[in-house]
């Protein structure tokens, strides 16, 4: 789900319940493996699939040829362990000399691995010349024109294999998918049912089927049956007995760990997949399925870095790997980039141009483009090789959801619903779909149906879970909001909440010129594991995650939620999350995140983020500031907090930039106009400002550099140990300030007389060098000669009048002195020409205090709100101050945040009522006191 957070891992809202046992004559018959056709699902509901592979638990595993009579086994051991090379140069020798099949079949084998394609179609044609008509090596040929898209020369091949041994596993599995794939369901059907027939044919005659690659197909189609026929326990059934046995037939087996992976994965039960795909890895590190699992694991979990590490591991192996290329495309689309998505996307299709999970991603890429033709073109493609092309619409459902395209997502679904009635994918999705956007009573009737085709779908299941919870939530209604949440918890949050909704909700409609057609859902959530659950449907929001919002629905944690208390100004979360709604919903969900997140942060009115500054000015200089092209991906890169942050910054200063630079507010409300059509950043700037995109980009960076500019302040110095900067300094003792940072070195290792030496001698050269001054002051003071320190940094003072290190001693050595006339003067004049160079506010606020002005210390108090709004203790001694100045409507802001940090904190709520009482708001003192009854 792709939903706007603003900046809490929990356990499965289902948690993992212990493997229940097969009922006695249900999925097993009293024969040994036997397969029961009539088994009906067991009703468990939402948990992950039980006992999977002794307790391990994405991408479709490649399989093997049935094996030939001489395996030999060592090379296939290196093969199944990912020593490709040596498995390759073994299996080349053999076909050299023996050329027996199964020489040319591991050619074929560790070629595929390679990507290789044409050397493997080589090796098996070669082997086909030696042995004509082996079906194995027919069949092996079958798979491998399948895996390229090339269904009626699988076919061929297939036929051909199955006339010389109608019971051969791989060509008739190439024979299902390709049916399948084609949309012949009836036909496809009946040859997955032939497998599961086969294996219990084999358990009732007591000739079990032992061979791993055989084992693997009845996996396979074993799932397709019991997705086809609605029997969810025969999935159950073929993680817990018929991988199980591959792996015991064959130790070396890894894609049975890897088909248990996908799996669990596709039922988003993340911790067993993740165990099952290292399990694979453990055996074959190369293994290609598993590395795109793994990855894909990450993905769900929002770790976008390490998805894109495993999907880079599995194309270091295999570059034509289609899962991979996949993978590392859905990584730039959940960023934003859909140039670089749609190349990988290109070489997945050129390797197999019949894959529908790329061709779905494709036509997904169509759409976002606002690209009608286009994407009409890519289902055309679709369709004109597969009649029902479900999965593909499904894939498209999901991925245009991830991308808020809530409407044409489903339509995809209910397409894939009617092709294929019982897919349970599509049903979850339609119904995870109509959860996202609040439609609570048709998500749980559609929710309910996905459950009970596929009752393992963990996010399915936590869906439900949330919306039983909210069942038992109130609701009360404003003109423009339903606001649910917890009786008992949160009554007197949401009594603050609908005045606070409304005010923000009438200026953001001024400001951007619409007003939402419909009423927005707002949920505060008692429990942050159900907040978690509504959200993300699974662990993995950041911890400090505050809020959320799909567009027409907003979520929220209750400060007090789980009985504890969270600290912080929920109002400006409200606001945040309310901005995201009208631009989601003004620009039909197109706009960009840089821009809605921008206009969040604006809309809160702090300055919260002012603190970036030095980090900016850092990266300015080191042409690593974040651009269009690249600041979606920032804002996903959890494991980066400076990256994530400064994203936000520069979120902010594009807004700013745009109101300054192309007429204002209004210069706002034409691009979000300009976004309702399409998601192209270069074709909404034309539109709007008839732009540029470059042109548009360097009027930015322009105005970076000015913002840094105005912060003032210095460009940290290089860090150098201490033994590097004496060798720095021996070497270029000419140079002062290296020379001044050395002295500073030695005072705390104790060499204080060379320090004041040098010092002295930097000085000498250099009239109230700063650094020098400030060494050769402290050390004064050390001395007891405050007078002497005093002399020493009004000199450096006075020749470096904007050095914010000179500004900042002094200031602290004379209040220190208490002389806070000249104390303060010093650090407001160093505010103003560094600001960037320390915590001036924290100082003035210590001058103004002690020397007892409040009006001084009041202004000051004021800004370090702004860059601290979820500061109690700061705003309710504003809200003091304010009151005794007599200062009425100043007290009633301060005291009013104050009272949204903590709505319980007693004196925040009388220094609000002192102040409304004194302005005459006898209404609304009147309304406040009603909510606390």
């Amino acid at each position: 789900m792709n939903t706007l957070i603003t900046v809490v891992t929990v356990a499965l809202l289902s948690g993992p319940t212990p493997p229940a046992p097969l009922p006695s004559g249900g999925a097993r018959s009293a024969e040994r493996g036997a397969w029961n056709e009539s088994q009906e699902p067991s009703g468990i509901r939402g948990c992950p699939l039980c006992a999977p592979l002794e307790g391990r638990g994405a991408g479709r595993v490649g399989l093997r040829a049935d094996p030939p009579a001489v395996d030999y086994p060592a090379l296939k051991q290196r093969l199944q362990r990912g020593n490709y090379a040596e498995a390759l140069e073994g299996y080349d020798r053999l076909a050299k000399s023996e050329k027996p099949v199964a020489a040319f079949l591991g050619q074929a084998a560790c070629h595929r691995a390679l990507g290789a394609s044409t050397q493997a179609l080589d090796a098996l044609d070669t082997g086909l010349k030696a042995a004509p008509e082996n079906p194995d090596l027919l069949a092996a040929r079958a798979d491998l024109f399948y895996a390229l898209g090339k269904w009626d020369e699988a076919n061929t091949d297939a036929d051909a294999a199955l006339k010389k041994q109608p019971g051969h596993f791989l060509a008739r599995w190439t024979r299902a998918r390709v049916l399948r794939d084609r949309g012949d369901l009836t036909g496809a059907d009946t040859e997955m049912r032939w497998f599961v027939k086969a294996y219990s044919d084999a358990s009732a005659a007591e000739k079990e089927i032992t061979d791993s690659d055989k084992l693997l197909i009845v996996a396979e189609a074993g799932i397709e049956n019991a997705t086809t026929h609605n029997k969810p326990e025969q999935i159950k059934f073929v993680l817990q007995d018929v991988l199980r046995d591959a792996l015991k037939n064959a130790p070396d087996c890894w894609q049975a760990e890897a088909l248990s992976g996908r799996l669990l994965l596709e039922r988003h039960n993340r911790a067993d997949a993740a165990s099952a795909f290292d399990a694979a890895l453990k055996i074959n590190p190369k293994a290609g399925p598993a590395l795109v699992g793994k990855g894909a694991v990450a993905l769900e979990r929002m770790e976008f870095g390490e998805a894109e590490r495993q999907a880079d591991v599995a194309l270091k192996v295999n570059p034509k790997d289609t899962a991979a290329l996949r993978l590392k495309a859905d990584v730039r689309l959940a960023e934003a980039d859909h140039a670089t998505a749609e190349k990988l996307l290109l070489i997945a299709k050129a390797v197999n141009p019949r894959e529908g999970a790329t061709l779905a991603r494709l036509a997904a890429l169509k759409h976002l483009r606002g690209d009608p033709a286009g994407f009409a073109a890519a289902v055309k493609e679709v369709g004109a090789f597969d009649s029902k092309p479900a999965p593909f619409y499904t894939d498209l459902g999901n991925i245009l959801t991830d991308a808020r395209q809530y409407a044409t997502a489903a339509e995809c679904f209910e397409k894939a619903i009617a092709f294929r009635p019982a897919l349970p994918g599509a049903k979850a999705g339609l119904g995870l779909l109509y959860f996202i956007q609040g439609r609570e009573a048709e998500a749980r009737a559609t929710l309910k149906e996905a459950m009970k085709a596929d009752p393992f779908n963990v996010k399915a299941d936590n869906a439900l879970t949330v919306l039983e919870e909210l069942a038992e939530y109130a609701t009360v209604e404003t003109p423009h909001f339903v606001i649910r949440f917890d009786k008992q918890n949160d009554k007197i949050l949401a009594a603050f909440l609908s005045g606070v909704l409304e005010d923000t909700f009438a200026e953001l409609a001024q400001r951007y010129g619409f007003t939402p057609t419909n009423k927005i859902l707002v949920e505060v959530f008692a429990r942050r594991q159900i907040f978690s659950g509504r959200i993300a449907l699974l662990p993995g929001l950041p911890g400090a995650v505050q809020g959320a919002c799909t567009g027409p629905l907003i979520a929220l944690p209750s400060p007090r939620a789980d009985g504890g208390v969270r600290a912080y100004n929920w109002a400006i979360v409200v606001r945040h999350e309310l901005t995201h709604a009208f631009n989601l919903l003004q620009t039909s969900n197109h706009v960009p995140v840089w821009l809605t997140e921008g206009l969040a942060v604006r809309s809160e009115k702090t300055s919260r983020f002012a603190q970036m500054t030095p980090l900016l000015r850092d990266r300015l200089a080191a042409g690593t500031t974040f651009d269009l092209d690249t600041i979606t991906r920032a804002y996903k890169r959890f494991t980066q907090p400076n990256d994530v942050m400064l994203a936000y910054y520069q979120g902010l200063l594009y807004v700013e930039f745009i109101v300054k630079r192309y007429g204002g507010e209004a210069s706002v409300a034409k691009l979000l106009a300009a976004y309702h059509t399409t998601t192209d950043t270069a074709l909404a700037l034309g539109t709007a400002f008839g732009v540029e995109k470059v042109a548009f980009e360097a009027g930015y960076r322009k105005y970076l550099e000015e913002t840094v500019k105005a912060a003032g302040g210095r460009r940290p110095e290089k860090v150098l140990t201490f033994d590097e900067l004496r060798a720095a300094h021996l070497k270029n003792p000419d140079d002062l300030d290296l020379a001044a940072r050395y002295a500073a070195a030695l005072v705390p290792r104790g060499m204080v007389d060379e320090a004041k030496k040098l010092a002295s001698a930097i000085r000498a050269k250099e009239k109230g060098h700063p650094l020098a001054s400030i060494v050769a002051a402290r050390l004064l003071r050390r001395a007891k000669d405050d007078a002497g320190a005093r002399t020493v940094l009004e000199e450096a003072a006075e020749e470096n009048p904007d050095d914010g290190r000179v500004l900042i001693e002094l200031g602290k050595l004379l209040y220190d002195l208490k002389d806070y006339d000249k104390a303060a003067t010093a650090l407001e004049w160093g505010r103003k020409v560094a600001p960037g160079d320390a915590d001036w506010l924290d100082l003035l606020a210590k001058v103004y205090g002690t020397s007892n002005k409040p009006d001084r210390l009041a202004s000051v108090l004021a800004q370090q709100a702004l860059a601290n709004p979820d500061d109690l203790a700061l705003h309710l001694r504003l809200a003091k101050l304010y009151t005794n100045a007599g200062k009425h409507a100043d007290a009633e802001r301060a005291a009013r945040a104050a009272l949204y940090i903590d709505l319980l904190n007693a004196e925040a709520k009388d220094l609000l009522l002192a102040a409304l009482a004194a302005q005459k708001k006898d209404q609304e003192v009147e309304a406040i006191r009603k909510r606390y009854e």
